[in-house]
């Protein structure tokens, strides 16, 4: 069975959403096309877009949007990134990609291609993958542990990548005030040396 829930940046209508689609939820930061490239956690990505699902300890990915750039996975937290063989699990074959709750996602979206929505697809297990993190492996059609179904995303690149990372801008300084602080310490200063010279005299 498939769960299909369309958010962040999904081009369906509300209206025509199938009874077991989501409808697009906006979230600040979300219509941005610009990324952190930082990717999100596999455990950020499915407690902010499947909040109902229980607790997992990882994900089998099983289809992602190859027409939206080239995708990685991180199983050091960012440290190095691996790409991902979408020719291999968007495929006929029942093959996926393990992932645990830490490893990180991103996508990184091909040059002068707008992309307005990414197809993620997978499903949880609540068991880690272990020494099989970032494999590839079979996953059954039907019938999983927990009984563990299907979830269909579209995310917007903002909702995989994570928010750009915030740029201190300095304030303005306001010339004029500059200028006169600078005169009054100035005329502070020339004050004092005539009030020594006068005491000298």
């Amino acid at each position: 069975m498939t769960i299909n829930a369309h958010t962040h940046g999904a081009s369906t209508s509300a209206a025509g959403l199938h009874h077991s689609e989501r409808p697009p939820t906006v979230t600040p930061g979300a219509a941005h096309a610009g990324t952190g490239l930082g990717g999100n956690t596999v455990a950020h990505i499915v407690q902010e877009h499947c909040p109902d699902m229980l607790a997992a300890e990882g994900v089998v990915i099983e289809h992602l949007d190859a027409q939206a750039g080239t995708w990685q996975f991180s199983a050091d937290a960012g440290q190095t990134w691996r790409a991902v063989r979408t020719d291999l699990i968007n495929r006929p074959g029942n093959l996926g990609l393990a992932l645990d709750r830490d490893a990180r996602l991103r996508v990184l979206p091909f040059g002068g291609h707008r992309v307005t929505g990414a197809r993620v697809a997978f499903h949880t297990v609540q068991r880690s993958h272990g020494q099989g993190n970032g494999s590839y492996r079979a996953y059954a059609s039907e019938d999983r542990d927990g009984g563990s179904r299907t979830v269909t995303l579209v995310l917007s690149l903002a909702a995989v990548n994570g928010a750009p990372p915030a740029v201190h801008v300095p304030r303005p300084r306001n010339k004029r005030a500059m200028v006169q602080r600078a005169a009054a310490a100035a005329t502070a200063a020339a004050g004092s040396a005539l009030s020594g010279a006068m005491a000298m005299a």
